[in-house]
């Protein structure tokens, strides 16, 4: 109301169009620092027999990145064709899965087509009102090359440039199972088929998501997505408080940016509680301030998922101060990876803050860090193979909710490094993760005043 828009329903459905948190983003015009990426899908799906493998953690934006280059590539007179791994699919089911989507049959949208189209295939017709389950379809597979005959009708059936988005498969349970696929592909390419898979899954190499059939990779182009560097975080704020005539808090924008730890589900996240703040707001706003964050940040860790709550829960509940404590510590910085020396430091420096009288010696310190390597503690760290005294997470996005929940109890983690400012796009450093330029110099000073008040 305060922000010029009378009816919550009209602010809402603006709202969902500026941040996306809890579905894929669809459109170039929202996806933020994966310009690079774009390009490298775009151009090897133009390859004859190319297909595309989007590879990296949780919640770095493999769907989004996905979906838009799906939406860039498929031709006009259809969309493209969504389906999704789970535990209980087989290579099967899924082939069969994409056959029925093809056809609008989804069991999560409707695809909206100017004609009906259908399919025969192995006596089995469906498509102008008639219905195939996918169970019966998959009965019908008994083979890579059956489904690559059925995925050659499905292309001529579908489009001009019909694509193919395979979201999640790394939990396809079965390594056989998803070995087939490899299999698939370059049968695909000898028959010309005309078809494009883009797939995602999480994992830090291909080895862990197809196996051992380095044979497929050629047909494959991967492209390791990493966390999102910090001017592309920054941008999702912004654009999405133009869209409403507002504008951020500069220094505000940059704790978004450090506290997000590189997700764009927790930047997308907290940008949209924190402009519901600015609607309700009695006041009339202008600018998205320290009090929208607070209490933005706040609404963003209740509505954070279970299972990303369960592990930090686990570690803290019912324990001494001291845990919460070790566990903001070990979120501490840019790196994923972190040496028991520099945690402690950074404990000790957190200690300081928050003008505790005691602290843990560095024996005691250690003993709790390795407790949070227990099941009983949430299983949040683990060590490194081959690298005494240096851990990781073990679900590396959880790092950016315990940063969170240190920044809503006012604690500003620091290690953000100086960095020159990057025009091109440069690899991320293995240790780091990041693409592009870090917080500028001055700027982790200017976090102690936000949340004083």
């Amino acid at each position: 109301m305060s922000i010029g828009m009378n009816s919550k329903h009209d602010f809402g459905t603006k709202l969902s169009e500026v941040v996306s948190p809890s579905r894929p983003i669809r459109s170039i015009q929202h996806l933020k620092g994966r310009e690079p990426e774009l390009n490298t899908i775009e151009r090897a799906l133009f390859a004859p027999g190319r297909h595309v493998f989007i590879y990296g953690d949780r919640g770095v934006g493999k769907s989004s990145l996905a979906a838009t280059a799906a939406y860039q590539y498929q031709s006009a007179e259809a969309e493209p064709i969504f389906v999704s791994g789970s535990l209980d699919d087989t290579f099967k089911t899924v082939v069969a899965n994409i056959a029925n989507h093809a056809l609008g049959r989804s069991r999560t949208e409707s695809v909206k087509r100017q004609t009906s189209l259908g399919i025969e295939w192995r006596g089995l017709k469906w498509g102008a009102g008639v219905e195939i389950s996918a169970i019966d379809i998959a009965t019908q597979i008994q083979s890579v090359g059956d489904a690559v005959e059925l995925l050659k009708q499905v292309a001529i059936q579908h489009s001009e440039k019909p694509i193919i988005v395979l979201d999640e498969f790394d939990t396809i349970a079965e390594q056989s199972e998803r070995n087939k696929f490899a299999a698939l592909l370059k049968q695909l390419g000898d028959q010309s088929v005309n078809i494009k898979f883009i797939f995602t899954g999480i994992g830090s190499t291909l080895d862990e998501l197809l196996g051992a059939h380095q044979s497929a990779y050629r047909q494959l182009e991967t492209v390791e997505l990493p966390r999102l560097g910090w001017e592309a975080r920054r941008e999702i704020v912004v654009r999405a408080a133009e869209a409403f005539g507002l504008s951020v808090d500069d220094n505000i924008n940059w704790r978004i940016a450090a506290v997000s730890d590189g997700y764009p589900y927790y930047v997308h996240l907290i940008a949209e509680k924190m402009l519901w703040e600015a609607f309700i707001d009695e006041k009339i706003v202008d600018t998205l301030n320290s009090d929208h964050y607070q209490l933005g940040l706040h609404a963003a860790i209740q509505s954070i998922s279970a299972e990303l709550k369960k592990p930090y829960e686990l570690a803290v509940s019912l324990r001494d101060q001291e845990f919460e404590n070790v566990v903001w510590s070990t979120a501490d910085g840019d790196d994923l990876f972190i040496s028991l020396v520099d945690m402690y430091e950074a404990y000790r420096a957190l200690v300081e803050k928050r003008g505790l009288n005691s602290e843990l010696d560095r024996k005691k310190y250690s003993e709790y860090v390795r407790k949070l390597k227990g099941q009983s503690y949430g299983e949040i760290l683990e060590q490194m193979k081959n690298r005494k005294g240096w851990y990781l997470y073990k679900e590396k996005m959880l790092r950016g909710y315990v940063r969170m929940q240190a920044e809503a109890n006012g604690i500003q983690l620091a290690g953000e490094r100086v960095a020159p400012r990057q025009k091109m796009h440069i690899p991320g450093n293995a240790r780091t993760g990041y693409h592009g330029s870090s917080a500028p110099r001055g700027v982790r000073d200017s976090f102690k005043e936000i949340t004083k008040a």
